[in-house]
């Protein structure tokens, strides 16, 4: 579309640079609002990073401190919990908006299906290691009570005269029982398969003893002996029965441990991959924000030289307008034998000013034509009066009237008529050529610009 009015050229520069400055203040002002958002997200998001590491770190921590206090471990799991779904489902009230694009959805979603069995494990760890440390001295009193039921044993032995072997075996008993709960109680504080294994051969070897005394038959000869055999062996196998579940516990742990020692990366590397995603994209709007920024730079330097070139055109138009405006000034409209014109080329206002000064100079052209020959008629007419007059006088004078008197008065009369129509005509002319002095001293009271 060609702008060719000088208001339309004005509306449009004028408008284009509206609409840009509106444009940057507005998207500013939205995308840095968008940005103090970012930031928060990125924070928090950054934080997740710390916090996973923190849990398993406590986790780890919690096999080798006898005193430790899960609370800390679970208000932290609270917060990496609670911190996720702010994330995911977003939290007006924070600032915090739902996850910008698809990628970052899903990133967040593998996030929660990564944390979820994590978070499982650790509350098995949690109960188990509770349990366990619940039931550490509920067990050393069990092996106490082993301790003295072997003791008994072997001064029963001792008192029913048995062989030395039976004596040094019932011996051997009293200092596994207690070799047992030594290595088991270091298994189940550092999980050392070490200490399960030392653990492992000394039941191993207390079990077998145990069963050999219960099925020895001279052991079953002597009832008051074997009253308090069959009573270690009856004990001794509830308690390995205990002993037992108290394993499988620590094994569970361990399981565990092992799975949150294998997941723990895998969940830092899923959070710190949905952290640059939110990095890229609070870049990308940055990026985006310099872009428009360049764009509208680039635009308005164009709008200003567009501005530059129409205001020379305009003021290259203007003066040859008032150039031709002034001509038009110093012509005699009498004068001039050819039509009076004021031709510019340039925007629409100007050339219907041309079109109208023009058609107001035909005007005062034809005017002035008419006057001019109304004029030369009046003069013409004013002679063939008097011609007319001085014939009638001597036609007068010829015939002898008697009442000329009267008959002059007609005569004169016709005469005066005749002179005054002449006088309007000039009086017309005057007033005409007045008007053309006033149209030139307007064109030249025009400024030059």
């Amino acid at each position: 579309m060609i702008l060719t009015k000088i208001s339309s050229k004005i509306n449009f520069i004028g408008g284009m640079l509206s609409l840009i400055v509106m444009a940057n203040v507005v998207l500013t002002i939205y995308l840095n609002k968008k940005q103090e958002g970012d930031s928060y997200i990125i924070n928090i998001a950054g934080r997740q990073r710390m916090l996973s590491q923190k849990i398993t770190k406590e986790i780890f921590y919690s096999k080798s401190s006898e005193n430790f206090d899960f609370q800390m471990l679970n208000e932290d799991m609270d917060k990496f919990e609670k911190n996720l779904y702010i994330l995911i489902n977003g939290n007006p009230k924070l600032n915090v908006y739902k996850p910008p694009n698809k990628e970052i959805k899903d990133k967040l979603d593998q996030v929660l299906n990564v944390w979820l069995p994590f978070k499982k494990r650790i509350k098995e760890v949690e109960k188990c290691d509770t349990d366990i440390k619940k039931d550490k001295e509920i067990m050393m009193n069990n092996f106490n009570e082993i301790l003295g039921i072997s003791d008994k044993v072997v001064k029963a032995m001792v008192k029913e005269n048995l062989p030395g072997h039976y004596i040094d075996l019932s011996g051997r008993q009293r200092m596994l029982s207690q070799r047992m709960g030594l290595y088991l109680v270091r298994y189940l504080d550092t999980a050392s398969q070490n200490y399960y294994y030392t653990y492992y051969k000394s039941m191993k070897m207390y079990d077998m003893t145990l069963q050999s005394f219960v099925n020895n038959p001279l052991v079953k000869q002597k009832s008051n002996l074997n009253e308090i055999v069959v009573q270690n062996y009856k004990y001794w196998k509830n308690f390995k029965s205990y002993i037992k579940n108290l394993i499988e516990k620590e094994n569970k742990i361990q399981q565990n441990i092992e799975y949150i020692h294998k997941n723990n990366v895998k969940l830092l590397k899923t959070m710190d991959e949905a952290v640059w995603l939110y990095t890229d994209y609070s870049e990308s709007k940055s990026n985006f924000i310099k872009n428009f920024l360049y764009i509208s730079g680039i635009l308005a330097l164009l709008i200003i030289f567009y501005t530059y070139f129409t205001a020379k055109a305009l003021d290259r138009h203007v003066k040859n307008f008032v150039d031709r405006a002034k001509e038009l000034s110093n012509i005699d409209p009498i004068k001039q034998k050819t039509p009076l014109r004021v031709d510019v080329c340039g925007e629409d206002e100007l050339k219907e000013v041309s079109t109208h000064i023009n058609k107001f100079a035909d005007k005062v052209r034809s005017a002035f034509d008419y006057s001019n020959e109304a004029l030369k008629r009046a003069e013409l007419a004013a002679k063939e009066l008097q011609i007319i007059a001085d014939d009638a006088e001597t036609a007068l004078n010829e015939l002898g009237i008697k009442d000329r008197k009267n008959f002059g008065k007609n005569i004169d009369t016709t005469e005066d008529i005749a002179i005054e129509s002449a006088e309007s005509l000039i009086h017309v002319l005057k007033m005409i050529q007045r008007l053309k002095d006033n149209l030139s001293k307007i064109i030249e009271s025009c400024p030059n610009e």
